[in-house]
């Protein structure tokens, strides 16, 4: 009896795409402001009117 060897033939897989994976990964973030930055704004503003004030550009009624 003869051996005859028959080749291994295995399907080509396509390539990665490196881009995928991070794309599943990916989970989207706060769309507003953080607590954090609506206090820091609060707190710039009300820095900005009492330096207004101080100065004399605003008079007193003129606060929101």
């Amino acid at each position: 009896m003869a051996n005859k060897t028959t080749p291994l033939v295995l399907p080509r897989t396509k390539p990665r795409n490196p881009l995928l994976v991070p794309g599943l990964t990916r989970r989207a973030g706060a769309h507003g402001k953080t607590r954090k930055a609506v206090r820091q704004q609060m707190r710039q503003r009300t820095q900005q009117c009492l330096d207004a004030l101080m100065n004399g550009d605003k008079a007193e009624f003129e606060i929101d």
